[in-house]
């Protein structure tokens, strides 16, 4: 099947806005739930009972991967705020490499991408993403 590349239209461009908005109160959500997690008594308890360098290794290796986590989680938020930034600018849609549509399939899949497919497989053949 054929992918084609168009314009969005405006009612397409407002659904993407409402995914948008409602991927990123998840993420907000997820964020909050996960330190409030880490700072409940559990945790402080943990850290309180350290014992030996076995447990100081492990609250590490567990602050590691919340830290990967959030990392993660910052970066995907940073993605939606700037195709939301693109909505407001008239820019979402397009992308930023060849200036083509990005297929609507492919937004629909991941709607803060920015490139459409065949420049995101150039630009990570390349090494560039």
């Amino acid at each position: 099947m054929a992918r084609t590349r168009r314009p969005l239209t405006q009612e397409e461009i407002q659904g993407f806005r409402q995914i948008l908005e409602k991927k990123r109160e998840e993420i907000w959500e997820e964020i909050r739930n996960e330190l409030k997690s880490r700072v409940s008594e559990e945790y402080h308890s943990l850290i309180n009972d350290v014992n030996d360098e076995e447990d100081l290794a492990q609250i590490d290796l567990q602050e590691e991967v919340v830290l990967g986590v959030m990392e993660a989680r910052k970066k995907e938020l940073e993605a939606i705020s700037q195709a939301l930034w693109r909505i407001g600018h008239g820019e979402y849609g397009r992308c930023l490499e060849c200036q083509d549509w990005i297929c609507l399939e492919r937004l629909k899949v991941r709607p803060w991408a920015v490139y459409c497919l065949p420049c995101k497989e150039e630009l990570e053949r390349l090494g560039r993403i």
